[in-house]
């Protein structure tokens, strides 16, 4: 696993704001292709989704609700 790859599409998921990292949050959790992670091996985006989730996990529900799906 290529941690600085992780930690750069993590920096490229944090530029896009609060909705947008959990929309794709739960883009990845249903399985589904979501930049940057599509430039990651299937270890490497299984661990950035991880991360993710721990960092959005800090700011609560209320900073910003996770989308519906429509």
């Amino acid at each position: 696993m290529d941690q600085q790859k992780i930690d750069r599409a993590l920096e490229i998921v944090g530029q896009m704001g609060c909705e947008k990292t959990r929309e794709i949050i739960r883009q990845l959790e249903a399985g589904e292709e979501v930049p940057p992670c599509d430039k990651l091996s299937v270890d490497e985006c299984r661990a950035m989704l991880n991360e993710l989730k721990e960092v959005m996990s800090v700011y609560g529900e209320e900073c910003c609700p996770v989308p519906i799906a429509s």
